[in-house]
């Protein structure tokens, strides 16, 4: 009975946490949360009246910083990991709407 028991609980034990892969939900998130971030900060910013330039300077800034903060904050609340490879997808969000922002007039 204490064989049986001790098998029953062995198996409730939580497993190894999920691999950090590069193509998952998880990343898409992070790459159009990042874009969304930046392209709504450099509009804001164009609004206020900075220059073009100002304002995709202001985007970049803020979507960069964004991202690093969740990663940091990952790193500091247990249960959470911080990933490079989020941050990856938090600069190609960057990159990307910095492109778009750039070519938009």
């Amino acid at each position: 009975m204490n064989a049986c028991l001790l098998f029953f609980c062995l198996s409730l034990s939580p497993g190894a946490p999920p691999a950090d892969r590069w193509f998952a939900e998880d990343k898409f998130k992070h790459f159009f949360a990042s874009f969304v971030v930046t392209s709504l900060s450099a509009s804001g910013a164009r609004a206020a009246g900075l220059t073009a330039e100002q304002s995709l300077a202001v985007g970049v800034g803020v979507g960069a910083g964004a991202g690093v903060w969740k990663e940091i904050r990952d790193a500091r609340r247990p249960g959470e990991t911080a990933s490079v490879r989020d941050m990856v997808w938090d600069a190609a969000g960057v990159g990307a709407a910095g492109v778009v922002i750039s070519r938009a007039r």
